[in-house]
């Protein structure tokens, strides 16, 4: 059955807000490797807890944190599609545990005995977790911690042990508390949602009716989710980019999720929301540098759980990942107060989220354009509508290449990202 798209709709969608739901998408982790995700953390859990197993008996609960469980992971890699997964692995064990013992433990527990499950897998014991680096790319850090007796709910300490710089210690954290916390103050937007949706049909050029892929439990499809959340997943895109080849650590992801939640109100709009997160990122670090300090932050959930302890290790650090911030809202900015020459833009994209989702964005704008123009859409006067001096100079003699779809209603990518 034939189906127009909402032309008054497609006609309200800032144009930079359609740009950065197309890099969005790019990134996501779709329902399949959600899956995946899924069978890798029970099949490493179940393996840990096994008879004969180092831990056997002494696992008391293991669940998914970081971004799979705020549904915020995206593809470290997006052409080869590869993502990271983190598991708390909960042991019955004292937290005055020697953490380097505990951490050996938990190496010899998956890698196992000649011919065990994962032997021959990338197995590497890190200075708090262990990581199982799978075929395909994808890694699950297991990151062992022990319940503090009396303590708050879920409360435990991770241990942590670094041989090269001789650090052993216990650290307070509370994982799941962050969770429920962050989910239960990040709402989705029935805005964001009919938008996103009517730039899909924009972006494939689709004048067919599909039907909708519904997802398995707690796999969060983009068109449900805040538009905060999604413009946390294009931070860390960002920083993923601007960090390649970079010495050091970088911004880590929770604690972009956790300062987001503090980056004033939400809105519908995903241009702003990047541009509000990215500029109290940046306030709060010129904060600091005020007081001559680094920055700390600190889990909203278990205060005593400081999300902030290994990065920034020093002010250059921080300063460093101000100034990105900075170059960041200011492209933003760029692009939204202007009508853009196509290869500004294309550079642009490339220079913020990476070669691999600019191209595809950018073919998925001038795509959309094409199919407005087939919907008598272009030249129509507007107030945040579509720009046709946008569209003309690259549609004049502009092949955009048709793709394989994806389950995620994307595009098959290149091998090299």
């Amino acid at each position: 059955m034939g189906i127009l798209i909402n032309l008054d709709l497609a006609a309200t969608i800032d144009p930079l807000d359609g740009i950065l739901i197309d890099v969005a998408r790019r990134i996501q982790v779709p329902k399949t490797k959600h899956e995946e995700a899924a069978e890798h953390f029970m099949g490493l859990c179940a393996h840990v807890d096994r008879k004969g197993s180092p831990l056997e008996g002494k696992v008391l609960e293991s669940y998914p944190s970081g971004s799979f469980s705020i549904a915020a992971a995206i593809y470290s890699h997006v052409r080869s599609m590869q993502h990271d997964v983190d598991v708390v692995i909960e042991v019955g064990f004292s937290i005055g545990t020697d953490p380097e013992w505990m951490l050996n433990q938990l190496y010899k527990a998956v890698k196992g005995d000649p011919g065990s499950r994962y032997y021959d897998y990338k197995v590497a014991r890190n200075s708090r977790c262990v990581t199982v680096a799978y075929p395909d790319g994808v890694t699950v850090d297991l990151m062992p911690v022990a319940r503090i007796p009396g303590g708050p709910e879920r409360s435990g300490v991770l241990f942590h042990h670094n041989p090269k710089w001789d650090e052993k210690y216990a650290k307070e954290v509370n994982p799941k508390a962050f969770t429920l916390h962050f989910n239960a103050r990040i709402k989705s937007s029935d805005v964001f949602a009919s938008r996103y949706r009517t730039r899909r049909l924009l972006s494939d050029g689709l004048l067919q009716e599909r039907a909708e892929t519904q997802p398995m439990p707690d796999h969060v499809p983009i068109e449900e989710k805040s538009p905060r959340l999604v413009a946390i997943q294009l931070l860390k895109r960002f920083r993923d980019i601007q960090f390649r080849g970079r010495q050091g650590r970088c911004p880590p992801s929770v604690v972009i999720a956790a300062m987001a939640l503090d980056a004033g109100e939400m809105s519908d709009s995903l241009t702003d929301e990047l541009i509000a997160i990215a500029t109290h990122m940046q306030r709060e670090i010129e904060q600091a540098e005020r007081n001559l300090t680094t920055l700390v932050v600190a889990n909203p959930a278990h205060p005593a759980d400081i999300f902030s302890d290994r990065w920034p290790e020093n002010r250059s650090a921080q300063r460093l990942w101000r100034d990105d911030l900075v170059r960041l809202v200011r492209n933003l900015r760029t692009l939204r107060g202007r009508d853009w020459d196509p290869q500004q833009l294309k550079n642009i994209l490339k220079e913020l989220f990476g070669e691999t989702p600019a191209d595809r964005a950018f073919e998925d704008h001038y795509r959309g354009q094409g199919t407005l123009s087939k919907q008598n859409m272009l030249g129509i006067a507007r107030s945040g509508a579509v720009r046709s001096a946008l569209a003309a100079p690259a549609l004049a003699g502009m092949t955009v290449p048709s793709r394989a779809n994806t389950d995620m209603g994307g595009f098959l990518d290149d091998p090299v990202d």
